[in-house]
């Protein structure tokens, strides 16, 4: 008998979900499907031909959903990560007509730094050429973007947590902080592996991290300088802090950072109360 997913990472984008859903399928109780964000209930009730994002399979039909999930019922748990149902809450719906017993994991990062480390992954694969200054102000403004490089609106969580929490109550709902993975791993994975239902002896190797932007620089004299050591390994002859300073990982400006402040001191404090927890520290 096929048995469906029964956990959902649903966010945040750039919060430590990647890493997440490789320590929770590394556990043996715990089903990996073949793709780690397939994006399906973004598609829901308008279902097609599977596409592609980049390089990724996005999954269009139920048909092929339930194909990745073949086997799963050797496990006593089988979920996915895909940060786009936390951006678009039309698909708590879809989730829940789907499986109504779903349990639903969100993982969130300070908005600030999680819109300039989103601005830092596109600039990684590419596909953003702009300043994360200018891409800010186009944002502001209005332009017509891709939902991924809406790095100002995907921080905004507390509305999408509101729609899940309504539609799946408190008991199916687990919000944690980025915070919580790095600082208190071991805890937090017990609890997950408790609300998810599996063993929660086991560790995984929390020393690994995934999808990080690490040797990604916006600096192009910088870019150019990690180039020719990639190519020629000339800093093998250089001291320690000038190659510590060529590959010092990018920081956000002052004044980018001020406007986001400005722009989420609101949404953090509401979303404090939401949470009841404690996000002064977000805002410093």
């Amino acid at each position: 008998m096929r048995v469906k997913p029964n956990f959902l990472i649903i966010g945040s984008n750039k919060g430590g979900t990647t890493s997440l859903f490789q320590y929770l399928t590394a556990h043996p109780e715990v089903f990996k499907p073949t793709i780690k964000e397939p994006m399906f209930f973004n598609y829901y009730d308008n279902q097609g031909e599977d596409g592609n994002f980049r390089a990724q399979l996005v999954i269009k039909s139920l048909e092929s959903y339930n194909k990745l999930f073949e086997g799963s019922e050797l496990f006593k748990a089988a979920g996915e990560s895909s940060t786009s149902y936390l951006a678009n809450p039309y698909c708590a719906k879809h989730i829940y007509d789907f499986n109504p017993s779903m349990k639903i994991i969100a993982v969130l990062r300070n908005p600030i730094e999680r819109a300039f480390s989103n601005y830092l992954m596109y600039v990684r694969w590419g596909d953003e050429k702009r300043n994360f200054s200018k891409a800010l102000k186009d944002e502001l403004e209005g332009k017509e973007l891709p939902q991924g490089k809406q790095y100002i609106y995907l921080g905004y969580y507390l509305q999408a947590l509101e729609v899940y929490k309504k539609q799946f109550g408190t008991e199916q709902l687990r919000v944690y902080l980025n915070e919580d993975l790095k600082h208190s791993p071991y805890e937090t994975y017990k609890d997950i592996c408790n609300f998810i239902g599996v063993n929660d002896d086991f560790v995984p190797d929390f020393s690994r991290r995934y999808n990080t932007n690490d040797k990604v620089d916006i600096r192009p004299v910088y870019k150019m300088l990690r180039y020719l050591d990639d190519k020629y390994a000339y800093t093998k002859c250089l001291p320690y802090r000038i190659k510590k300073h060529i590959y010092k990982k990018p920081v956000i400006k002052q004044r980018d950072k001020a406007l986001l402040l400005s722009i989420y001191k609101s949404e953090i404090e509401s979303l404090s109360n939401f949470l009841n927890r404690d996000l002064s520290h977000w805002l410093t």
